[in-house]
């Protein structure tokens, strides 16, 4: 309470509670103004609604997320598989209208041309007749008729029978001598041979191959193709490919 004074105004303060005396017409009569509202210290925080619209907001990204990486693998594994059929039917074709054998080339890391860790494809008409019988090792002359073409990062050319049929992949490396820059170029390929008549004759036998590409990547020393395995996974996704043997045209038999 404000009491009278020699001074004209006198105040008085109690907590979060401000009180002035206001002087009227009368010097000796003065009116308390009524005491204004206590002031609080508000404190910034997250109310449950804003929490549960951030969390709905990251669970959304996340599933966005992992879509766009399934389906960017899926995409470089489905580029790999066209490229490689693509090649497949024009090494056939070359060497029916060239009339003579050529060989589709599969090089992998360690092998030239590779200089990182992508697997390179090219291909190479044979110089001289082809060998019969055709039983490792095998070195061979010849000329690349293509430039090498490349997979995708993160595809790989990996082992293991195809719906029961043998994979060039397992078969020995044969040594191609080739001339490259001016140099000529040794270099150890698993390979598929196509004769005049289009027919596959590497690897020899009289039942078609097959060749898996999946996700995954050259591991250890020296590099292994290695595919990948998602969480609970036993076996890789993968695309396969096989290719028959009288008419060496490929077709996918996807699991």
């Amino acid at each position: 309470m404000c009491g009278l004074g020699k001074s004209l105004f006198a105040c008085s303060r109690s907590i979060g509670t401000f009180c002035a005396c206001i002087p009227s017409k009368d010097p000796f009569h003065f009116v308390i103004p009524p005491p204004q509202a206590t002031l609080f210290l508000k404190k910034n925080a997250f109310t449950l609604v804003e929490m549960v619209v951030v969390m709905v907001i990251l669970v959304i990204l996340m599933t966005a997320g992992v879509s766009l990486l399934n389906g960017t693998g899926s995409q470089s594994r489905r580029a790999g598989t066209d490229l490689l059929s693509g090649l497949i039917e024009q090494a056939r074709t070359m060497a029916v209208t060239s009339r003579s054998t050529v060989v589709l080339a599969i090089a992998e890391p360690g092998d030239p041309p590779s200089t990182d860790e992508r697997c390179r494809i090219g291909l190479f008409k044979i110089a001289k007749d082809w060998p019969s019988p055709a039983t490792p090792p095998l070195s061979l002359d010849g000329v690349l008729a293509t430039r090498w073409q490349t997979l995708n990062t993160g595809i790989v050319l990996i082992g293991g029978n195809v719906d029961g049929v043998a994979n060039p992949l397992d078969q020995a490396q044969i040594e191609i001598s080739y001339t490259a820059g001016g140099k000529t170029v040794k270099g150890q390929f698993h390979v598929l041979a196509f004769n005049s008549r289009g027919g596959l004759i590497y690897p020899a036998g009289s039942t078609p191959v097959g060749i898996r590409v999946a996700e995954g990547g050259y591991r250890g020393t020296p590099p292994v193709a290695t595919a990948n395995l998602r969480a609970g996974q036993k076996s890789p996704t993968e695309n396969q490919l096989k290719i028959g043997r009288v008419i060496a045209r490929s077709y996918r038999i996807d699991p």
